[in-house]
């Protein structure tokens, strides 16, 4: 491992260290949420602090404290009892159904296993969450052929009208994404883009969503499994409990998730049901040089001659264009510029090298695809701003 790759992981340990013990100080402040599901238990934190109050404690701490006398939220008509799709399985029905909001508490999150370390949530982002959070319903959902509990946060928004469809915003990673969907619920609050429906995908609180292990099973090694979920089950699933406009919605990935993103878009053919429009790939790890010999991290796979096909079906887009003319999804791209360190070993290019033959093997073909290259941003500082970026440019306020 090279001195530059060795301070940066340095760097980010030091970093996540610093954050648990931050995120753990507010969360013991927060409160637990019932979806009012009839499929949810009630909740056991009745005595906790109220929303406002918490936000209150991380912006001006040395204001007194006061008494809370905002009242436990009714039960919305919308959380009734979930309709399932033909897809699922009888098991898979069983273990999928709404759970009180646990994202913000330490107690209930260590009942189910304590993995709520994972997410890294800011002290600010727990203010934001709070007061939204109304708007956000956790669903546990079941797949049997991963054997896996996903957790699924959807985040409804503002004036939501069960009546009317909004487009799906589909973010893999949901132990950092649950820090970014705050920020675009508040654009959309302002003013500054139309509504839709925030979909962030993770693991129950007995797996830690944020470990390399994890999310390389689920979007290297099983990848094919987790799109056939992703398509056949979650999204079904979703459409059939609210309102959703398929032809706007959009699907995210960045790093492993941006790979998968690839993988998503370039194998969506193989399917009936087309959930998404719109595809975001942001820092895909095109050239699968995540493996063992390249960060000693602990994964579940090595390169071995199958992973080197894998690798060049990559390259090939998974030989899409082979099966069809045209692609009709629109596609963006994006990179930062500082992560030109990245130099992979199977191709020798560089992360933002590889996003430019990525774009022009896409528009050789026609397709609707967009590059953006983030100046002076590494592999994740520019993420937020991107995903703000593209929702008011792509759901435009005067469309609200």
């Amino acid at each position: 491992m090279s001195f530059t790759i060795y301070f940066i992981k340095l760097k980010e340990s030091i970093m996540k260290k610093l954050v648990i013990p931050l995120t753990l100080l507010s969360l013991l402040t927060c409160s637990a949420f019932s979806c009012g599901s009839k499929n949810s238990s009630s909740s056991s934190e009745s005595t906790s602090i109220s929303a406002e109050t918490t936000a209150a404690s991380i912006e001006t701490a040395t204001e007194p404290a006061t008494e809370s006398t905002t009242e436990a939220p009714t039960e919305p008509a919308y959380y009734s009892e979930l309709v399932y799709p033909d897809t699922m399985t009888e098991k898979e029905k069983t273990g999928t159904a709404y759970r009180d909001f646990t994202l913000l508490s330490f107690s209930r999150a260590n009942e189910l296993g304590q993995n709520i370390f994972s997410f890294h949530i800011s002290p600010e982002t727990i203010g934001l969450i709070n007061e939204i959070k109304a708007n956000i319903c956790e669903l546990i959902v079941y797949d049997e052929e991963l054997d896996t509990n996903f957790l699924v946060h959807i985040t409804l928004p503002p004036d939501y009208d069960e009546s009317k469809e909004y487009p799906i915003f589909f973010l893999t990673d949901s132990t950092v994404s649950m820090n970014k969907i705050p920020y675009m619920w508040k654009a959309i609050e302002n003013g500054e883009a139309a509504p839709v429906i925030f979909a962030a995908l993770g693991f129950d609180y007995d797996r830690d969503g944020n470990s390399d292990e994890e999310r390389s099973r689920i979007f290297i090694v099983h990848e094919e499994q987790t799109l056939d979920f992703i398509t056949n089950d979650l999204m079904k699933l979703i459409s059939a409990n609210y309102k959703t406009d398929a032809s706007r919605s959009v699907f995210f990935g960045h790093s492993w998730g941006g790979l998968f993103s690839h993988y998503a878009l370039c194998n969506s053919d193989k399917y009936e049901y087309q959930p998404f429009k719109n595809y975001i790939i942001g820092s895909a790890a095109l050239s699968m040089m995540s493996g063992k010999e390249y960060w000693d991290v602990d994964i579940p796979w090595e390169y071995d001659d199958e992973m080197l096909a894998e690798h060049a079906a990559c390259m090939r887009d998974f030989d899409y264009f082979d099966r069809n003319e045209t692609m009709d999804k629109n596609v963006f791209i994006s990179v930062g510029s500082e992560e030109d360190w990245i130099e992979t070993w199977m191709n020798g290019l560089t992360m933002v090298e590889n996003a430019k033959v990525l774009y022009d093997r896409l528009t050789a073909h026609g397709v609707n695809a967009e590059l953006k290259i983030y100046e002076g941003k590494d592999h994740g500082s520019y993420v937020d701003d991107m995903l703000e970026e593209y929702l008011k440019k792509n759901f435009p306020a005067e469309n609200r």
